[in-house]
């Protein structure tokens, strides 16, 4: 991200395996950082969303986009950004203590931090409920503002009977009512929107101590088994084929 400029539009996706641990920097509301549980886990630890804010967020400018697609157990604040999107109220409600960037980040997250994400079958092979209710939302109403795309992404999911509670969070406050989605600089010949600084602060600011939550059984794996071993990468190449 640090050779990121402005007018670039980026887009990050990650299917496998999600956790949590405690969180000993008494940050997070709920005492735990969310983690990306990589392949080579078991010799290079677990990616906290204290290390994906630091990397994918922080340093990406302002004029700069990123959208995220996170498809993990736990993955609901997946980079830690500080705006979450309530679709029944239409409001956004900043984190108790905010990480604050510069640049225009969207997270759409496959649940909430608490809950578990689903395996399906789709298109070509096994993968993630999000990604593919994504896929299809992607599909049928790709000129849509965020509010309606998320709330087709809900709707597929309940079609299947998941349980799971997608997520829309973002580094900058916007009128997801009005505003068009969109992965690409343009969409459906509608020019692609990057959002501008709306931060009077950037960095982390901590405003209240959080304790640790305890680790509790289970919190380190969870669901998409299927993707844990290595099959994240076969399903980001059959997302891709399916969006362009």
């Amino acid at each position: 991200m640090k050779d990121a400029q402005k007018g670039d539009v980026l887009f990050f996706h990650f299917s496998g395996h999600g956790g949590q641990v405690p969180d000993k920097t008494g940050h997070e509301a709920d005492g735990f950082n969310e983690t990306l549980i990589p392949l080579d886990h078991t010799r290079a630890g677990q990616i906290s969303d204290d290390v994906l804010w630091g990397s994918l967020v922080y340093n990406l400018p302002e004029g700069a986009r990123l959208t995220a697609l996170m498809d993990m157990c736990h993955s609901g604040t997946g980079l830690d950004l500080p705006y979450d999107y309530n679709v029944n109220t239409r409001r956004w409600t900043e984190d108790v203590n905010p990480a604050h960037s510069r640049g225009d980040v969207v997270l759409f997250s496959g649940c909430e931090d608490s809950q578990t994400s689903a395996d399906v079958q789709g298109y070509s092979g096994a993968g993630g409920a999000m990604t593919l209710a994504f896929t299809k939302a992607y599909q049928q109403c790709s000129s849509s503002t965020y509010h309606e795309f998320l709330s087709v992404v809900k709707r597929e999911l309940r079609k299947k009977r998941h349980s799971q509670r997608p997520q829309l969070t973002s580094s900058q406050q916007f009128d997801a009512s009005s505003r068009i989605f969109s992965l690409g600089h343009d969409n459906g010949g509608i020019t692609s929107m990057i959002e501008p600084n709306h931060n009077p602060q950037v960095g982390r600011q901590k405003r209240r101590h959080v304790r640790p939550a305890r680790q509790g059984f289970g919190r380190a794996g969870g669901g998409n088994d299927l993707f844990g071993l290595g099959i994240a990468a076969v399903g980001a190449a059959l997302f891709a084929d399916a969006l362009f």
